[in-house]
């Protein structure tokens, strides 16, 4: 999904937290880490891509699908359930609120990423345990677009 759908479903989410706990900290580390994981796009790129950074070759190697591995490191079903097990077990606001964002994120990048222009995503790609078992390497995380 595209920046600007992660944000509104952050900001919905952010309120919808804030109703039911009535938590700034909740609500606002909901808000940033539904956003704010997709940091780890720009780590890869500065890390695999070889191109020199701008914001247009950034977003060019992104939507286009240009790399051929990909690490996406905070994009991972595991670390945020390791996450939200450790914040409901410390009763800790804004690591709760940290991982209600992030698995939001998740679980619309599930749904909204299957079919892009380039290739579908396998059911799999948001599992880093998955994506290391394959190497991080694209031809066995994304296959053939839908025709």
């Amino acid at each position: 999904m595209k920046l600007p759908a992660h944000a509104a479903a952050s900001a919905a989410l952010s309120g919808a937290v804030f109703a039911a706990t009535g938590s700034a900290t909740m609500a606002v580390a909901a808000t940033l880490s539904g956003i704010f994981i997709d940091l780890d796009h720009l780590a890869d790129f500065l890390i695999l891509s070889g191109e020199k950074f701008s914001i247009r070759a950034f977003f060019r190697w992104c939507e286009d699908m240009k790399w051929e591995r990909i690490f996406l490191l905070l994009h991972s079903f595991e670390l945020w359930s390791l996450a939200a097990l450790l914040a409901f077990w410390l009763r800790n606001e804004l690591l709760i609120g940290l991982t209600l964002g992030a698995a939001g994120h998740l679980i619309l990048d599930q749904i909204g990423n299957r079919n892009l222009k380039n290739g579908r995503l396998c059911a799999w790609f948001y599992f880093l345990s998955y994506r290391c078992r394959v190497g991080f390497r694209r031809a066995l995380l994304v296959h053939d677009p839908v025709a």
